[in-house]
């Protein structure tokens, strides 16, 4: 086993939400706790843990490193996008830092008998919001028969449980699901192993969130005014310095999609200084450089075949 090894705790509306408890989890030197977060999608069960808040933030208040996880329900595409969706709306509402791991719970029979390309739909959506810290749990067996195919994975952060055995059974497993008997105050708990200190090596809670877009040009690309970049979800940016001053209040983002996450709202005359923009999606998006060579976006105006056909502020390019 790893060096690491340490406890793991997965809750949900089933445990309790009193600081008591995990003072008392803390105590039996459980290091961080998964909280179920959602299941299903807004259009479907629309399932929201109510203890959830109170549960995330009685474990940080215990000194626990916080994580959440959706049980998913979806067979299909469609479906695992609009459950992503479910998930990334209230891990926002919440506050969920990027530092968290996002886990995904696939066990239910209503899943797909091959589930890893719905599986991956999932997870890109998460991503693609914002949220880079990607984990997938399910039952060994599952792993076993074939039902998911490691190789193929969107993560490579697996999360395994198998319960009476001295081993997860599964290769390259993160996080090792051993007992759901864990006994803590009186409640029987779901308690893992972190192998690799994904889950309970404590880091800072960043300040910026890693991007959806790469944080420096390619090498091939000239850094000149002008020059052209495609990012990694195949948008194309052209090389441009200026501010922009907002004449409304305007999201600025951390990826240069409507669903990025978000990491504030400027209010009018506000002034950001971009390197770069885009016009795809139906937006004209700006790129404002930021600390530690990441990026905010923000949608200045709306677009249509290539062309502005709006734009909520005022240009003072340095060309």
């Amino acid at each position: 086993m790893s060096k690491y090894c340490e406890l793991v705790a997965d809750v949900a509306s089933y445990q309790p939400d009193s600081a008591d408890f995990f003072k008392a989890l803390a105590a039996k030197k459980v290091r961080a706790v998964i909280v179920k977060l959602t299941e299903g999608s807004e259009d479907g069960s629309a399932y929201f843990n109510p203890k959830a808040a109170v549960q995330l933030r009685n474990a940080r208040a215990a000194g626990l490193s916080v994580h959440v996880y959706h049980y998913a329900k979806f067979n299909g595409k469609q479906d695992a996008k609009n459950e992503a969706a479910w998930f990334i709306k209230n891990a926002r509402k919440l506050g969920i830092s990027p530092a968290s791991v996002m886990a995904l719970d696939l066990e239910d029979n209503c899943n797909a008998a091959m589930a890893t390309e719905d599986v991956n739909t999932f997870l890109q959506q998460v991503k693609v919001a914002g949220y880079q810290q990607l984990a997938f749990y399910s039952m060994a067996s599952w792993f076993w028969q074939g039902r998911i195919n490691t190789k193929k994975l969107l993560t490579q952060n697996l999360w395994v449980a198998n319960y009476g055995v001295s081993e997860p059974g599964v290769a390259h497993t993160g996080l090792w699901q051993y007992t759901n008997a864990f006994e803590v105050a009186g409640y029987k708990v779901d308690m893992s192993y972190d192998f690799c200190g994904l889950y309970t090596t404590q880091r800072p809670e960043p300040k910026t969130v890693p991007n959806t877009v790469p944080n420096t040009v390619p090498n091939t690309v000239p850094n000149t005014q002008g020059s052209t970049f495609k990012d990694i979800l195949g948008d194309q940016w052209i090389l441009q310095k200026g501010k922009f001053t907002t004449r409304t209040p305007l999201n600025l983002r951390w990826g240069a999609k409507t669903t990025s996450a978000q990491i504030s709202v400027l209010p009018v005359n506000s002034v950001v200084a971009y390197d770069a923009y885009s016009l795809h999606d139906g937006f004209v998006w700006l790129r404002q450089p930021r600390s530690g060579g990441t990026f905010g976006y923000l949608a200045s105006g709306t677009e249509q075949n290539g062309r502005r056909t709006s734009c909520w502020g005022e240009f003072d390019s340095q060309r």
